[in-house]
């Protein structure tokens, strides 16, 4: 009996087995089917001629058309064919609408961005396009909408896993993308109420100190010359208010970007450099691509959900963006009697119950509801805070302008291609072959009243500028930009300090540059600060074996943050405790939500005048930073020894400093986190040029914010120009393009898209596929 039972248990477990392993097998053969065609020919509904997409190695799609509308057609063909899901998330997420396919989990950013309103914002400023630009954004939508409704389309992975349909694209969901970046790089208005609270618990003087601001000595991208303003005559310099998050970059999205005229290199025409820094993400931001029409040609990075060029070079001009960072945004204490309109709206959950919003406006934008935001405080008298910022202007066409700058051939086109710019201000650097170089700084930026309310706008004109300024390079890395005698109000806020000294030093370095010279400045890993602090940490007295075995190591070391070094990593743990030791007694229960590698502050109390920081408050003795650089290299190395081993010599910055490209939603799902997650060693911190930041509040090194695109453009060889995006050009994790760059990426290499072909001379190993008029 009991073996009767189990044979049939036995046969039981079979079937079952075998059952899952069928399951497993429709499964997985659904997951690869879909991928995308890549050659051959596919008729799509909405072609005026035939167009052709061939693709690299690397996945990098060339295309080309017969007209512009085809051109941009593919270009939407392309995107959904690789990153249909990043596509959709985005869009969601941009429009509250997270949690009806996450539940629960997406429900705080719906209400965030259900608040914030730029869904409907983005529905008004595409309705008020040129009709040029509009005609591009409906092209690519179809093109998009071509591939989503071919017959036997399998959506990527994840539609599959969570069950749900991709949505056909508009021309507004293209405008929304545009405003997550605005909103990504948005001002500092959200971080005023943290100040504060930090004044009320520091004071006005400690808090200053502790904050910060951008330094007297450090670089200014341009000076009075280069706007064109005389010293002796200029306008009243205008006042910086108090900054809200200080000159430490700790993960702001930040970029770096110059451009070298030919006085300074050695083929004697420019040279530009550009690797804007954002959140690492799994598929990369950025979707390397080349877009040839009759109407010209260009080859760059683009953002999937638009059909634009948005940096790169076409066959006459290159241009590079950073950052610029104004103060772009207020927070207006309100009562019930400012609300101008309100209107319910409802927030489908899956899984659990919906949610009702009531959203309120003021004439000057969108309400906080205290419900959601308690992190800002309601000033007593007033029922709420109001937003105002620049995301919500009807008539914001920056959409457009990304489609002007591709038709550029000289300086006053790519300025010309500007004016239309609202936000997010960007310092944008300029080469062209005839020998130019530029700089301009285009966004709508507010001019305040004596008291604080929005009277006006710079005027275009006078947004800083310069063309060929005498010292022959231009150079911004989300520093001060412009001189202290400049007569409009910017920011505060400048950051990148390190950064960019650090570039000047590495430019002024040689009279003259090639790609090399500026590929190895793009990748540099020397911490500017490990340099200026390491005089003073040496002098420390730690008793431990560790800690004595440790101090000895960075005797001989260079501040190179390189990735097969243990130096970077004892130097980094010590400097996290000694950060600790200096400012956890001043903050108090503050402490974790300013805790970050505050670069500037920690060089002042350690090399400058800040020293009083290193008495501990909670102490009758009184300390000083001799009395507290052994202890906390002591306390550093054991923790470290803990988790490394004890063989310090053997330890590698790369084996803890890695990449961590997260997925959304995945990485934060069990399981198929480690399928979805891209984990890169590489080299540098926060302080590099070659960035890479990880948190203080979160054990390990796990970097989370980087280079998202490095490219170098030589103006005397264009198809000699260099590119490179994080992870690799799909986003169907079942794709070897899915992660192929990333190695790269974290060594440091480039690929190059060479543009010197068409279809009548295809290089060999394309795939290369036909598009062509027909009905779906």
């Amino acid at each position: 009996m009991i073996a009767r039972l189990l044979r049939y248990a036995g046969i039981a477990a079979g079937i079952l087995v075998a059952l899952l392993l069928v399951a497993a097998l429709v499964v997985g053969n659904r997951l690869y089917a879909s991928l995308p065609q890549t050659s051959g020919s596919l008729d799509v509904a909405g072609l005026e001629g035939d167009a052709h997409i061939a693709r690299d190695e690397w996945g990098v799609p060339h295309i080309f058309a017969g007209s512009t509308h085809d051109a941009f057609f593919a270009m939407g063909v392309a995107h959904a064919q690789d990153r249909l899901w990043q596509m959709e998330i985005t869009r969601r997420a941009l429009r509250g609408r997270v949690a009806e396919i996450l539940g629960q989990p997406g429900v705080d950013s719906d209400i965030f961005f259900r608040t914030m309103g730029l869904g409907p914002a983005a529905e008004t400023a595409a309705a008020n396009l040129p009709a040029d630009v509009t005609a591009a954004l409906e092209a690519y939508a179809d093109g998009v909408n071509a591939v989503i409704e071919a017959p036997g389309f399998v959506p990527p992975p994840e539609f599959q896993i969570l069950m749900i349909e991709p949505e056909p694209w508009t021309p507004a969901d293209t405008v929304v993308v545009y405003k997550a970046i605005a909103l990504d790089l948005f001002g500092n208005a959200f971080q005023e109420p943290r100040r504060d609270a930090l004044v009320a618990r520091l004071g006005a003087e400690r808090a200053a100190q502790f904050i910060g601001r951008y330094p007297d000595d450090a670089p200014r991208s341009l000076s009075m010359e280069d706007i064109g303003l005389d010293t002796s005559d200029a306008p009243e310099p205008a006042a910086e208010e108090d900054p809200a998050q200080g000159p430490e970059d700790n993960g702001r999205d930040g970029s770096n970007n110059w451009v070298l005229s030919g006085e300074r290199t050695v083929s004697g025409l420019p040279i530009l450099a550009n690797d804007p820094h954002l959140g690492l993400r799994a598929p990369a931001i950025w979707y390397l691509a080349r877009i040839s029409s009759p109407d010209g040609s260009a080859v760059g990075a683009t953002l999937p959900g638009t059909p634009f060029v948005t940096l790169g070079r076409n066959d006459e001009i290159a241009w590079g963006f950073t950052n610029t960072g104004p103060d772009v945004g207020d927070l207006h204490a309100v009562t019930e009697a400012d609300v101008t309109g309100s209107r319910e709206e409802t927030i489908a959950v899956r899984f659990g119950a919906d949610i009702t919003l009531t959203r309120r406006e003021t004439a000057t934008g969108p309400v906080l509801d205290p419900e959601y935001f308690d992190d800002y405080p309601v000033p007593e008298g007033a029922d709420f805070l109001a937003l105002q910022w620049m995301l919500d202007e009807p008539d914001d066409a920056t959409t457009g302008v990304g489609m002007h700058i591709l038709g550029g051939r000289d300086w006053q086109d790519f300025v010309d291609s500007l004016r239309s710019y609202v936000a997010p201000q960007q310092n944008m650097v300029f080469a062209s072959r005839d020998g130019d170089i530029g700089f301009y700084a285009p966004g709508r930026i507010p001019v305040r009243d004596a008291e604080g309310s929005w009277a006006s706008t710079i005027p275009f004109d006078e947004l800083p500028h310069t063309r060929n300024p005498q010292r022959g390079f231009i150079a911004t890395a989300n520093n001060k930009i412009v001189p202290d005698g400049y007569p409009h109000y910017l920011t505060g806020d400048w950051y990148g300090v390190s950064r960019i000294s650090r570039i000047y030093e590495g430019i002024e370095a040689a009279e003259r540059h090639d790609l090399d010279s500026m590929q190895a400045l793009q990748l540099d890993t020397v911490s500017f600060m490990a340099r200026n602090v390491l005089p003073v940490l040496l002098t420390a007295e730690p008793q431990s074996e560790a800690g004595q075995r440790a101090l000895a190591l960075l005797e001989g070391w260079d501040a190179d943050m390189a990735i097969d070094r243990p130096e970077p990593l004892v130097y980094s743990a010590w400097m996290r405790e000694l950060g600790r030791a200096v400012y956890a007694d001043e903050l108090g229960e503050d402490f974790n939500a300013w805790y970050a590698d505050r670069r500037l502050f920690m060089t002042d109390v350690l090399t400058g005048d800040l020293g009083e920081w290193c008495d501990d408050v909670t102490t009758e003795p009184v300390e000083d930073c001799a009395g507290l650089l052994g202890p906390a290299l002591d306390t550093a190395m054991d923790e470290a020894v803990s988790r490394h081993g004890a063989d310090i010599e053997a330890w590698r910055w790369g084996d803890v400093h890695q990449a961590r490209h997260a997925h959304t939603p995945f990485s934060d799902f069990p399981v198929l986190s480690d399928w979805f997650t891209i984990r890169t060693p590489i080299p540098g911190d926060g302080s590099t040029v070659n960035v890479a930041h990880y948190s203080y509040r979160t054990p390990g090194y796990d970097v989370y914010h980087g280079a998202s695109y490095r490219a170098l453009y030589d103006m005397a060889q264009p198809d000699a120009s260099r590119f490179m995006i994080t992870t690799g050009q799909s986003g169907n994790v079942m794709s070897r393009h899915y992660d192929d760059l990333a190695p790269l990426w974290g060594r440091g290499e480039y690929v190059e898209i060479p543009t010197g072909w068409d279809m009548r001379n295809v290089p060999e190993g394309m795939d290369v596929l036909r598009l062509q008029p027909g009905s779906q």
